[in-house]
């Protein structure tokens, strides 16, 4: 008979914890359970977003890439028109100051021209002066022809 009150014991302790804590127990797992499966799904999709901002940050960054090969052509081309800007406006000052010197050393031979032009002329009066005071014979006009010629010529050393 004491098996019979064990076992009976047993199937009325079982359908305690069965109504009582089984029950709890089971719907706390299946609570865990709903929640695991709501944290895995929501890891999943955070993962898929994750991959989407990884293949949009690779398409902006191969973007960001052409932009900076872009920017480095622009960069060089204006490089380039700046260099030849400097060296056509180096050119023409070059020229406008060969021009310059052109002139100016025009004006300068000009006025030494005149100056010789008027020293000859001092000496052409002077010896006219220097032949109307004197007697004019042949001989002293010789003589004072190669005076004034090593005279003019002396001033021109």
């Amino acid at each position: 008979m004491n098996v019979v009150w064990t076992v009976i014991n047993l199937l009325i302790l079982y359908i305690v914890f069965k109504l009582f804590l089984f029950k709890r127990v089971d719907a706390i797992l299946l609570k865990r359970r709903e929640e695991i499966e709501h944290t895995k799904a929501e890891a999943q999709r955070k993962e898929r977003e994750a991959e989407e901002l990884k293949e949009s940050y690779a398409k902006k960054l191969q973007g960001a890439g052409k932009e900076c090969e872009d920017l480095v052509a622009q960069s060089k081309k204006d490089g380039y028109d700046e260099y030849d800007r400097i060296i056509n406006d180096a050119k023409a000052k070059a020229e406008q100051i060969i021009i310059e010197a052109k002139h100016n050393a025009q004006i300068e031979a000009q006025r030494e021209k005149d100056a010789y032009v008027s020293e000859l002329t001092d000496l052409v009066v002077h010896a006219a002066n220097k032949i109307a005071v004197s007697k004019h014979d042949e001989e002293s006009d010789k003589e004072l022809y190669n005076k004034f010629i090593f005279e003019a010529i002396e001033k021109s050393e």
